[in-house]
């Protein structure tokens, strides 16, 4: 196989960690409202996160495209762009249902940030099955896409595109 141009150590740790921070969120809120404070401050964490992965991405310079079709081009930037659009979706939905019920998110006890005063349990409900049952199997679609695509690349076209995120 040829060399395989990587990208920075700063993108990749921004695509890994992100990558963890999805999965940890997703098994906490599965373990049951005890840990749904656990969950918040991961997801505030993510939104953070990810904040910051789009601010390296527009800095920073990403290897020459690996050669493919244009139709496997267009697809590839939807993906990442929807991507982007659930990674920003899914955790402000949350926090903004959070806030709008009037109820606090404690970021790992190192801060808190309060519910907001004045509550709007029907625009918090709206927030949350937005958050619930839109962003995340958007996410879920998505990650998977993703995932399915990188897969196409290493074990049919055999271009070895995923060394370049390792």
């Amino acid at each position: 196989m040829a060399t395989v141009q990587k990208y920075s150590i700063l993108t990749r740790l921004f695509h890994w960690v992100g990558a963890l921070l999805i999965v940890a969120a997703w098994v906490l809120i599965e373990q049951g409202e005890e840990f749904i404070s656990l969950h918040k401050a991961v997801g505030f964490s993510f939104l953070i996160w990810t904040v910051l992965r789009i601010l390296n991405r527009l800095v920073s310079k990403a290897p020459p495209p690996v050669p493919m079709s244009k139709l496997q081009t267009g697809i590839a930037h939807l993906v990442h762009l929807g991507l982007y659009v659930a990674m920003l979706g899914m955790p402000l939905t949350g926090l903004l249902g959070a806030l709008y019920n009037g109820y606090g998110v404690s970021v790992f006890g190192l801060f808190q940030i309060p519910g907001f005063a004045t509550t709007n349990y029907d625009l918090a409900d709206q927030l949350m099955d937005v958050h619930q049952h839109l962003m995340w199997p958007l996410l879920l679609g998505l990650v998977g896409a993703h995932i399915l695509g990188a897969l196409h690349h290493q074990f049919i076209l055999k271009d070895n595109l995923i060394a370049r995120m390792r």
